[in-house]
């Protein structure tokens, strides 16, 4: 049986992909990067970056579930992490046997996009630094894929939200208040595609399960859209209470972006369950 290696363990997805792994008493290990007392036996201290590390970690027969590489405002290291640590992985995949891959990208790799949700066949054409660093990856993992015969699966998750993140736009919103308001972009009117965190992992889980060959890219999304006036509406419905915000005018970022998840659906089994309106009451309820 396939042992799961997760890297990134302490992030926001990782955290919950660790637990549900762990509930499920799947066989896995999770890579901690920073250095604490007592780590599980299940844990490990390593670096994407430090390749003779994970060489020494990685067995024959692995998944690699890479969730390292999100957003960070040093945009050299946020480039290093993704390019270096993907080049390190698939170095590593090379060497050992029947390594799979299941790397963490984002649907905001396919650029600005009101008309309709955006599938995989579609060129990607992004207009971050967060959209093209994550499609550059992509390209690194397909060549060394189809060169060298290594499966490897590219997940293209929507915007993630849920119990416990700090981050993001509905974090943000909800911990507004009058003292501090929260600042909306193009308006208020910006338009996303928002997952909730169970819905994602889920996506992960069905990966593991089906095992993907050779090269395959998949939307990991609602394939819905919604602005943040809207959330607002359902937080203060959900809440009885005002959320205090600024609008701003536009800025450099897609004002509409959103994703079909029609081929998920249909060769992962990956099906949604929770929608925003559910999702925001299940944070609510939690930060009662």
């Amino acid at each position: 049986m396939s042992r799961i290696i997760v890297l990134g363990s302490s992030g926001f997805l990782g955290k919950s992909l660790c637990q549900e792994l762990t509930k499920r008493k799947i066989n896995a290990k999770f890579m901690i990067h920073k250095k604490r007392e007592n780590l599980q036996k299940n844990e490990f201290l390593g670096d994407i970056l430090d390749k003779k590390r994970l060489l020494k970690v990685v067995k024959d027969d692995d998944i690699i579930v890479n969730l390292v590489g999100q957003y960070d405002d040093n945009l050299s290291k946020f480039f290093d992490i993704n390019i270096h640590g993907g080049l390190n992985l698939i170095e590593i995949a090379k060497i050992k046997k029947n390594i799979k891959i299941i790397f963490a990208s984002s649907i905001n790799v396919y650029g600005e996009n009101c008309k309709s949700p955006s599938k995989e066949i579609d060129i990607p054409n992004p207009i971050t630094s967060y959209g093209i660093v994550k499609f550059l990856t992509e390209q690194l993992y397909e060549k060394y894929s189809k060169f060298y015969k290594i499966d490897v699966t590219i997940l293209r998750f929507s915007n993630l939200y849920g119990k416990h993140k700090k981050f993001g736009i509905v974090s943000k919103i909800i911990k507004s208040n009058s003292d501090k308001s929260v600042y909306l972009t193009h308006n208020g009117n910006q338009q996303r595609d928002f997952l909730y965190i169970d819905d994602a992992v889920n996506g992960i889980i069905q990966t593991i399960k089906k095992q993907p060959l050779k090269f395959e890219i998949f939307n990991i999304s609602s394939q819905n859209k919604i602005t943040p006036k809207k959330i607002i509406k359902y937080i203060e419905s959900l809440s009885k209470k005002p959320v205090f915000f600024k609008l701003r005018k536009e800025k450099l970022d897609e004002k509409c972006i959103w994703a079909d998840n029609t081929k998920a659906k249909t060769l992962l089994n990956f099906e949604p369950s929770v929608d925003i309106y559910r999702g925001l009451n299940l944070i609510l309820k939690n930060n009662l």
